[in-house]
């Protein structure tokens, strides 16, 4: 009988069992940025980066909406997201990490610096956001507000099929993120305004009541109904 063993490929230590592998990566190798089979890799062209970006471009901004039923919690996956191009994409970041028993890559983008960076890494200075000029109505994923800084996660794994003795080999990318809506004025691309709810005169002035589309309440409502 053959015995399964699991070596760390980041180290010489070696196990009876995965668990107990990714337990010793989540330990020792936390924040690892090492890819032992990075120079196998191939290094895509700008016209393949190009075409990768315009399709993360594309699923966030068709993610957003301009009204409450379209804000909180998304999750978008791309399929056939090839590996090199992750990692020319993201793998520069702090927040960039890679964990080897799963063939997995994480980075986390977060508030508006993280923004910022997103901005450069699509060399797209738009994608954070959707307008409707008709409505005066912008949605956007919400990186920052009031209450503290929301989190935008990038994570590529390898997914595997088995058949007729072949192993089948594709790449996922998935994007977790929030998004909210709100107004804009005098068509200022970072000036948004909550929705403008109702409104009451008051002698010559008018007074408008505002109220913020509350992302917190909405998430928690949306987690209890899960």
């Amino acid at each position: 009988m053959t015995t399964c063993t699991f070596p760390c490929l980041l180290c010489s230590k070696i196990y009876d069992t995965k668990k107990k592998l990714q337990s010793h990566e989540r330990t020792k190798h936390k924040n690892n940025k090492s890819i032992p089979h990075y120079h196998i890799l191939d290094k895509p062209s700008e016209e393949i980066l190009s075409f990768y970006r315009d399709a993360i471009i594309i699923r966030l901004k068709s993610s957003l909406g301009f009204n409450r039923h379209s804000i909180g919690k998304k999750h978008i996956v791309i399929d056939a997201f090839p590996e090199s191009v992750f990692l020319s994409l993201f793998e520069n970041e702090n927040s960039f990490k890679y964990i080897p028993s799963q063939r997995k890559y994480q980075c986390i983008l977060e508030g508006a610096v993280g923004g910022e960076i997103l901005k450069s890494i699509l060399k797209y200075d738009q994608v954070i956001f959707r307008k409707n000029k008709n409505t005066s109505t912008k949605g956007y994923i919400l990186l920052e507000d009031n209450d503290g800084q929301y989190k935008l996660t990038f994570i590529w794994r390898q997914k595997e099929w088995k058949e007729n003795d072949r192993l089948f080999l594709t790449g996922i990318l998935s994007i977790n993120f929030i998004t909210n809506s709100g107004g804009f004025i005098n068509d200022e691309e970072n000036q948004i305004l909550p929705s403008v709810q109702e409104s009451s005169s008051n002698g010559n002035h008018i007074l408008h009541t505002i109220n913020k589309y509350n992302v917190s309440s909405i998430l928690s409502q949306s987690n209890n109904n899960n």
